[in-house]
């Protein structure tokens, strides 16, 4: 390309880029320029696209259509023709011969079908030296470029990138300007956005300055206080504020001249009518101007108010009934005790049959009265949460053994078939509440004989081991009968409150419907799950089951096994009939019934009995006597027992070396709090009344076995 003609082109590819022209026109007229200037060449010009690996056709009219198709989109390589090889390395390729180049190995095909046989590649450069592209100059005949043609590819490669550079320009610059219209545009619409939130926001909404006066107020305020946005906008907050509340709000207002926000502060505003709102507050503060939105919880705090109060109401009532149930327990256990206690002690004397029948009467209805008792005293635990699920180590057969026999008796006495069978593993020593699970399954076989007037009552215990270590033993009880039964629309209440599945069984069977309630309380407070299969007049089927973890292995169970246990009742009488001497018993009990049932119990063993009506009377009898054991009732007059209890152990430590002398509460109050307050007291046992013969001796029988145990303690100490 002479110098005049390079002018030339020069000025024709300038005035297509000042008239607009895009880029594939300007390369074009590039291309065009060349082959003009060398016309037994052909030109074509490829472009690198934005991955900066493949190149896409920018100008080559001249060219065949399929040769032109076959190169778009080539990948750049050190091999891939003279274009691709040129952009990739970044300098001139020259083939003089394309059948015979390695670079044309893939291509020689394509060349010849389109009747090229050389190939010139210049790569196209922009300002910063980086690779834009290549421009190719293609002859029919095998061919090596002179000097001259050398300069006149390089001149040609400059025009295409000054039209490529000037067009990215050009694109660079549309897209800003794109932008920036774009950015006006949401500059615009965040603002008016801004304002049509700031006018229906339900929130009170504010802009204040530095003098705590508003600027600018939203018409939340005028819906809310009453006020105008013309009388708002200007004054000052504070004279709007309740007296009260102007310390601590201008307090929070100073506070935001050094911090940025405040959250939560709720203070009083003056409605136009006088009266107050309250405002609960979030602000931030931004230069000089504080950003607030104010919400009115005044419902909001007057709810929750009555929230509070009806809660403490609710708790109060609560607590009542408590009190109420437990002073209740007291009045009612107390002659309870005298009853069952009474007849217990009858019941071992000689009688005659009608006599011990009678007897025997007293005896079922104060046991079914105590049951009752205690049934709404574990409704009244379970309330209020306070029942408490205890874990200690018992055998399974041995601790089940006196509940299956009890319930035989009462299956025989109505002439009705009871068997009870343990699984193959439903034996060993396991840990869990057996009082309470004696208790639902108590419940269970008590309902099942009262409900079954001919056939059969069933009582099935077994055992499945877990199949992983620290698994709990799953211990299943399940009681089936042949009684009255029940369908199903009378299955879904059965395990409510107060609920029996026939209302006709009340008048029938009498009872309060609390016993499976209860029932499943205590399983579920277990981890455990009680379920009910039944059909109406053929009889009910119960299963509950229980996690229990093994205390040792079955198998270290069966070989550890040499005796069975003898019975504690029966242990503590022989032990108490045994002694050399008798037996000293300081009795501090108000009430004469219980005085006199204590007496009849123990009177079979020789013990010596004292008798105090008060704890203050018990204090001063200890100070003075010597005794082998206190039984201790807790409220009595003058002195309860647990003060009582506290001064005798008071005593006892100013003495230094004087012996504890154990003491038993017997005491009407029957929760589980009123057990630990005893044993808070210094009690070393306690035992609620009703007190029957066999407790009572258990429970001597236990407490003089801790005498002991901590005597040779101390023994060992010394």
């Amino acid at each position: 390309m002479s110098r005049t003609s390079a002018h030339s082109t020069f000025r024709r590819t300038m005035a297509l880029m000042a008239a607009g022209n895009q880029l594939a026109v300007i390369l074009d007229a590039v291309a065009l320029s060349v082959e003009a200037e060398a016309p037994d060449t052909l030109c074509s010009i490829l472009l690198l696209d934005d991955s900066g690996r493949r190149l896409t056709l920018g100008a080559g009219s001249s060219l065949p259509v399929d040769y032109n198709a076959a190169i778009e989109g080539l990948e750049i390589g050190p091999n891939a023709g003279s274009c691709g090889t040129a952009v990739f390395l970044g300098r001139r390729v020259i083939v003089e011969d394309i059948r015979t180049d390695p670079l044309w190995a893939d291509f020689k095909d394509l060349a010849a079908a389109a009747g090229l046989r050389a190939c010139w590649s210049q790569p196209i450069h922009g300002s910063a030296g980086e690779v834009l592209g290549a421009l190719a100059i293609y002859h029919r005949q095998v061919s090596a470029p002179g000097a001259e043609d050398i300069g006149f590819i390089e001149s040609a490669a400059e025009l295409a990138a000054i039209a490529i550079l000037r067009q990215r320009e050009q694109d660079e610059l549309a897209r800003s300007q794109a932008r920036a219209l774009a950015a006006v545009q949401i500059e615009k619409d965040t603002a008016s956005n801004f304002t049509t939130f700031f006018e229906v926001s339900l929130d009170m909404l504010c802009i204040r300055d530095s003098d705590f006066k508003f600027v600018r107020v939203n018409r939340a305020w005028e819906k809310v206080l009453g006020y105008s946005i013309a009388e708002l906008e200007g004054a000052s907050m504070l004279p709007l504020v309740h007296p009260d509340d102007i310390g601590e709000t201008h307090g929070h207002m100073e506070r935001m001249r050094v911090e940025d926000e405040v959250m939560g502060f709720v203070n009083r505003y003056r409605h136009r009518d006088g009266r107050y709102r309250h405002l609960e507050w979030r602000a931030r503060r931004v230069g000089d101007m504080v950003f607030g939105v104010a919400r009115d919880v005044t419902e909001r705090l007057a709810l929750e108010a009555e929230m509070s109060a009806a809660k403490q109401a609710a708790e109060a009532a609560n607590q009542a009934k408590s009190d109420f149930l437990a002073n209740m327990s007291h009045e009612i256990r107390t002659p309870l005790n005298g009853v069952i206690g009474v007849v217990d002690a009858l019941g071992r004397t000689e009688l005659t049959p009608a006599q011990r029948e009678m007897v025997a009467l007293i005896e079922s209805s104060g046991v079914t009265l105590e049951r009752l008792v205690s049934d709404i005293l574990d409704i009244s635990k379970i309330e209020a949460g306070r029942l408490e699920i205890e874990q200690r180590v018992f055998d399974l057969q041995d601790e089940f053994a006196s509940l299956i026999d009890l319930h035989q008796v009462r299956a025989q006495e109505k002439n009705l078939s009871f068997r009870a069978g343990f699984g193959p593993r439903a034996r060993g020593e396991f840990h869990g509440d057996s009082t309470r699970i004696k208790q639902v399954l108590g419940n269970l076989l008590s309902n099942a004989v009262k409900f079954t007037a001919a056939g059969e009552v069933r009582l099935t215990i077994d055992a499945e081991d877990p199949g992983g270590p620290g698994q709990p033993c799953r211990v299943t009880f399940e009681v089936s009968d042949t009684g009255v039964g029940f369908d199903s629309a009378a299955a879904a209440g059965l395990f409510q409150r107060f609920s029996q599945a026939d209302t006709t069984i009340t008048r029938r069977f009498g009872g309060t419907g609390l016993g499976l309630s209860i029932s499943k309380a205590l399983v579920e407070m277990m981890g455990g799950e009680i379920t009910a299969q039944s059909t109406a007049g053929r009889g009910s089927r119960f299963r509950v089951t229980v996690p229990l973890p093994r205390n040792q292995a079955l198998e270290a169970y069966d070989a550890g096994l040499t005796a069975v246990r003898p019975d504690a009742a029966l242990a503590s009488a022989q032990q108490m009939a045994d002694r050399a001497a008798p037996l000293r018993i300081l009795l501090a009990e108000d009430h004469p019934t219980n005085q006199k049932v204590v007496q009849l119990i123990l009177a079979p063993y020789g013990a010596e009995i004292t008798i105090v009506e008060n704890g203050a009377e018990a204090v001063e009898a200890m100070r003075t006597g010597a005794f082998d054991l206190v039984l201790m009732d807790t409220q009595m007059p003058v002195m309860d027992g647990l003060a009582a209890t506290r001064a005798i152990r008071r005593d006892e430590e100013s003495l230094g070396g004087a012996p504890r002398t154990p003491i038993v509460m017997l005491s009407a109050n029957a929760m589980a709090q009123h057990r630990l307050d005893a044993l808070d007291a210094g009690a070393d046992l306690h035992l609620a009344k009703p007190v029957t013969a066999a407790a009572l001796i258990g429970g001597i029988g236990e407490a003089l076995e801790m005498q002991a145990a901590r005597a040779a303690r101390l023994a060992v100490g010394a």
